[in-house]
């Protein structure tokens, strides 16, 4: 486990508080991993735990049992705010409004992309019959 992980870990699993903080959540990754080593192994894990219970005052068995009542790592994506010009359709201006071109119409080759005569808002050639 890395110290991101670790971090999500003691975070989601509601361990900050009564005399462990977000300080002590670094300083416990790196006082119980081995110097060279960017994860901790299992055992430096439960050396991990330990270390969290001493500091709340608190058993293993305690910590241990709120992390794993928490369930896992949770996960908080954002979600988009609406945007009314994007979402009401009665805004859209211009060729959204008529349809646009499509590519579907069988009519779209290089001498129509060339041809520069008078258009419609579809890019259908005024005058000229399907």
């Amino acid at each position: 486990m890395d110290g991101r992980a670790w971090k999500k870990l003691v975070v989601d699993c509601g361990l900050i508080g009564k005399g462990y903080t977000q300080v002590d959540i670094d300083l416990t990754f790196a006082r119980v991993k081995d110097k060279a080593a960017k994860k901790i192994t299992f055992t430096e894990f439960l050396n991990a735990i330990a270390e969290i219970a001493t500091k709340q005052k608190s058993t293993k068995d305690g910590v241990a049992a709120k992390i794993v009542a928490a369930g896992g790592p949770k996960s908080s994506g954002t979600v988009a705010a609406s945007n009314k010009f994007h979402d009401d359709k009665a805004t859209y201006t211009g060729t959204h409004v008529k349809g646009g071109p499509t590519t579907n119409d069988n009519r779209i080759s290089l001498s129509s992309l060339a041809d520069r005569s008078v258009a419609d808002a579809r890019g259908v050639q005024v005058g000229r019959k399907p």
